[in-house]
């Protein structure tokens, strides 16, 4: 193990300490973990849960975007559909 490299894992979990969170942010987290019935802890799991899932479908929806992009230039272009419009409309 490198130096400074720690791995502090037991059952595939990860301890983490947080420093320097502001009071208010710490007030509100204990306040919601007590209306949800849950601890401080598993609140904290939680919101930080829900924010790298949002970053991993925000990755997801922006790299499917440029897919989208890669796609569509490769299409052939087309051409105005009006003229077939007019053309079938004179037919009835």
């Amino acid at each position: 193990m490198a130096k400074g490299n720690h791995n502090w894992c037991h059952n595939g979990t990860v301890n983490l300490t947080i420093k320097k969170l502001p009071q208010e942010v710490y007030e509100t987290l204990k306040n919601v973990a007590a209306e949800r019935g849950r601890s401080l802890n598993a609140e904290a799991i939680q919101a930080l849960s829900d924010a790298a899932e949002e970053a991993q479908r925000r990755e997801f929806i922006a790299n499917s975007m440029e897919d989208l992009r890669k796609f569509r230039a490769k299409l052939p272009k087309l051409s105005s559909s009006v003229p077939l419009i007019r053309a079938d409309r004179r037919r009835r």
